[in-house]
């Protein structure tokens, strides 16, 4: 039978069709930002005609220190709004996905407002935690969504994000603000449909409309419900209006990326963006409504069972709670007290290996994944396209596969979040952006280790391959067939070729064990280049952004600087006219994209 026994643990699949906990330190310091004083002085010398004439204005007046006034509003020629903001998720949308010749709505969006070539995910690059960050500008590690799938040791119990149920629980969620939140708060609506999180009562609010989600609800009813929102009279209006689209994740995860459905799910989400901003246009309101296109992370491909990792050739998943965080391996025992034998088999296994192991406190800085008691004190992080999963799990999801290959092609994500298949698509246009159309000068830059972490670690591996093939003679370093088997299986062990008579699991062990002193000077010389990596990354991140990063006439220089994710909150907050909450954001991102 295809399913999964009772007595397996928790393993996430990894497709996302879909007591309060403080947040963890920031990794960056948190920004208040503070905008520009509007001197009513002199708009008090005015003149009575001089005011009228100016009626309809299209400028926004950012004042984060006051709530909104009657002199904030704009006006259509009919009708007055407050700055108004769309925020629309496509899930899974790769940035070159603009350049397959199937989004002329989205190509024209960008062309009137600006497109990133670009945008860097948070870590891991999933669906839940990348949507919590667009929309509290804090790292995964910090606001508590660490997966789609995590196990909170403190409250004893499992996140699971398809638990429509249980995910309306605040304490999930309690642990960031989302820009509905803040909104709310300080007396601007908002309307979210179907947008991770929207449906719990957070910090006390929720937002004025929310929809839960429902599958199978197509693109165009989405954007209807926007205008419907936005043809509310200003007293009922939101002002802050989001949505979010599955359809080209879902077509990936069935058939890879570059499959004729992902195309047709592209154009479909494409024509209707194109309506919304048609809609936005015959309305007059472009030059009120800001209308700001996100995806949460990219895609790439990857083969059921050719490049699984089975953990349970290694450790006893028995005392497991689960393996969280698919395609990444949060290892959760049921018993802490087994995280250093299990800690130590799984390292021993991956030397050489397109994984590496990690205890929490082990994961590389810039990914900033800190949460004490949500990220897995054990965690694999392999190199794409691997993942991690057991043999039992492996095969009930293949089956549910619909496909005769023997290594059906699926589409995959949650890998490190500098990896260019993993990249995001930013869009957005409307009065608050600046065009950058103009002052393109020079080739888009790339950061330091954006993309030469992932080459140098898979040249590393190579490397690493090759030279363990030299010792072919000496060592037998691939697993056995049937780890785990009580058979005696023949492995040369060692320079006295001895024949084990061990399990195949303790064998392939202690080979690895008897290998591991020779090659840990190299090992730790590789570590040290990978976390000076790191360091660089976030230093040139700094350099561009921080509280005393590039002066405008150097980032003019460049097209689109790299940017990550969190920064939307505060930009989003700024648009708005409200304070933001304490965020992962820089300081000088907004002043950067906004007018």
């Amino acid at each position: 039978m295809n399913s999964l026994s009772e007595k397996q643990p928790f393993v996430g699949t990894g497709s996302d069709d879909l007591g309060q906990y403080e947040a963890a330190p920031a990794q960056r310091d948190t920004v208040r930002r503070r905008f520009g004083v509007v001197y009513w002085v002199g708009i008090a010398l005015l003149t009575v005609p001089l005011a009228l004439l100016t009626l309809g204005s299209t400028v926004l007046v950012y004042n984060c220190e006051h709530p909104l006034s009657n002199s904030s509003l704009l006006s259509n020629g009919t009708h007055q709004f407050k700055p108004t903001l769309i925020l629309v998720s496509l899930d899974g949308f790769r940035p070159d996905y603009l350049d397959r010749g199937i989004t002329p709505n989205l190509l024209e969006i960008g062309k009137q407002g600006l497109r990133a070539d670009y945008m860097l995910p948070s870590f891991p690059s999933s669906t839940f935690p990348n949507h919590y960050t667009i929309v509290t500008g804090l790292y995964p590690g910090s606001h508590g969504i660490v997966s789609n799938e995590f196990y909170d040791n403190a409250i004893n119990d499992t996140f699971v994000y398809k638990n429509a149920k249980k995910n309306v629980d605040p304490r999930w969620w309690n642990g960031g603000e989302p820009i509905w939140v803040t909104a709310e708060k300080q007396g601007v609506k908002a309307g979210i449909d179907m947008w991770p999180g929207s449906t719990a009562v957070i910090r006390g609010v929720k937002p004025s409309y929310v929809i839960p989600y429902m599958d199978r609800v197509h693109p165009t009813a989405k954007t209807q419900q926007l205008l419907e929102w936005l043809d509310l009279p200003i007293e009922k209006r939101p002002a802050f209006l989001a949505t979010y689209m599955p359809e080209v994740d879902q077509a990936a995860h069935n058939n890879g990326p570059d499959a004729k459905p992902v195309n047709d799910a592209v154009q479909m989400v494409d024509e209707a963006l194109g309506e919304l901003h048609r809609e936005i246009a015959r309305r007059n309101l472009t030059h009120i409504v800001n209308l700001m296109v996100v995806s949460d992370h990219g895609m790439a491909t990857t083969y059921a069972r050719k490049y699984a990792i089975y953990v349970d050739d290694y450790i006893d998943v028995s005392r497991l709670h689960g393996i969280y965080g698919w395609p990444l391996g949060g290892i959760q025992p049921k018993d802490d007290a087994d995280v250093p034998e299990m800690f130590r088999r799984l390292s021993l296994a991956s030397q050489g290996q397109p994984w590496r192991v990690y205890l929490r406190h082990q994961i590389p800085r810039r990914f900033h994944y800190t949460h004490e008691t949500r990220v897995a004190p054990i965690y694999i992080i392999p190199e794409l396209p691997w993942y991690v999963s057991t043999r039992a799990a492996d095969q009930y999801h293949a089956s549910q596969i619909k496909s005769s290959e023997m290594f059906p092609p699926t589409g995959v994500h949650g890998y490190d979040n500098l990896h260019p298949l993993m990249r995001a698509t930013f869009v957005a246009t409307g009065p608050a952006f600046r065009s950058r159309h103009t002052q393109a000068r020079s080739a888009p830059m790339t950061m330091l280790s954006t993309n030469i972490t992932v080459l140098d670690r898979n040249e590393h591996r190579l490397q690493y391959m090759a030279a363990r093939r030299s010792m072919s003679a000496v060592y037998d370093l691939d697993p056995p067939q049937l780890p785990g088997s009580s058979s005696l299986i023949p492995q040369r062990f060692g320079m006295d070729n001895r024949i084990s008579d061990m399990s195949a699991t303790e064998d392939f062990l202690e080979l690895l064990e008897s290998a591991r002193e020779s090659q840990l000077n190299h090992i730790n010389s590789q570590l040290q280049k990978w976390n000076t990596e790191y360091t660089a990354y976030q230093a040139e991140y700094d350099r561009i952004w921080g509280d005393y990063g590039l002066p405008e006439h150097e980032l003019a220089a460049i097209r689109h600087p790299p940017f990550e994710n969190v920064e939307l909150y505060g930009l989003m907050a700024r648009i708005l006219h409200v304070n933001a909450a304490p965020n992962n954001g820089t300081s000088k991102f907004a002043d950067w994209w906004l007018a």
